[in-house]
């Protein structure tokens, strides 16, 4: 009876044992897998920040080639007034002149 006794703990130590590498061995796994998700969420989100700044550097290119457009239309549009304000005013200018020589 003490031998079988014996015998009982021999077997659930060795079983105990067992189930301690077997779940280290999981550990182990659960870890590496957790690691390997963990770098892929990383790169994806890094891809993803990435493009978003990427696609708000093109948009903002836009906007100011749209804004500088804009200026030099207006700014054309601003010459040609004066312009036509000139001509018009040397017409007076003239006039004026004639009449201080004659």
């Amino acid at each position: 009876m003490a031998k079988e006794t014996v015998q009982a703990i021999r077997e659930a130590e060795l079983k105990a044992s067992q189930i301690e590498k077997d779940a280290a061995g999981k550990r182990d796994e659960i870890i590496l897998k957790a690691e390997e998700d963990a770098k892929v969420k990383i790169s994806s989100v890094i891809k993803e920040a990435l493009a978003k700044a990427e696609q708000d550097l093109e948009q903002a290119q836009f906007q100011g080639t749209e804004r500088m457009k804009n200026a030099v239309i207006k700014a054309e549009q601003e010459i040609l007034e004066l312009k036509e304000m000139v001509k018009s005013k040397e017409q007076v200018a003239i006039d004026l002149v004639l009449a201080q020589v004659i």
